[in-house]
């Protein structure tokens, strides 16, 4: 038997971690609109935020393992899955839990859309960028530049790339 105490926990870290979920794919649109307006400062603010959300989702999700980790222990359903752990709650709690679980799969999914929708964005930019520098100073292609903007031998020595933004 499931104790409500731990049902309860359960639903408020996956409610929060919802949440938060929904919250981290409004930050990403703000990123991704800040990348195609080339808004730099609202860049760097939607990166601030989505950081300070990634770490409140880290949080809810400990919280969750930690809420199905007691039921587990409560139930002795260790090797099992989400929902053969669920099918140990009671009615109606069951049903509020899988429905939670489901919605949470689906907002997870919605984020990585989200991402890589950005990525797309961001490689797609970066190539057709090249591709046209490369086509208006061909002279340029393969020259190694530094720090300071000035070309560079390359050598043979180790070499450092700087892949921000």
């Amino acid at each position: 038997m499931v104790s409500k105490e731990s049902v309860a926990n359960l639903v408020a870290s996956m409610e929060g971690e919802i949440a938060c979920l929904e919250d981290y794919i409004c930050g990403q649109k703000a990123f991704s609109a800040a990348l195609k307006d080339r808004e730099w400062v609202a860049l760097q603010a939607a990166m601030d935020s989505l950081e300070a959300l990634s770490r409140k989702l880290g949080a809810f999700e400990l919280l969750r393992d930690q809420a199905e980790a007691a039921i587990r222990a409560e139930t002795d359903c260790a090797d099992q899955g989400f929902y053969r752990l669920a099918l140990l709650i009671q009615e109606p709690e069951r049903t509020f839990v899988t429905d939670l679980y489901r919605r949470l799969k689906l907002t997870a999914m919605r984020a990585r859309f989200e991402n890589k929708a950005s990525e797309s964005y961001a490689a797609g930019s970066r190539d057709l960028l090249g591709a046209v520098l490369e086509e208006l100073f061909p002279e340029k292609r393969g020259r190694i530049y530094g720090p300071s903007g000035r070309a560079v031998a390359s050598g043979h020595d180790s070499l450092v790339l700087n892949t921000a933004l």
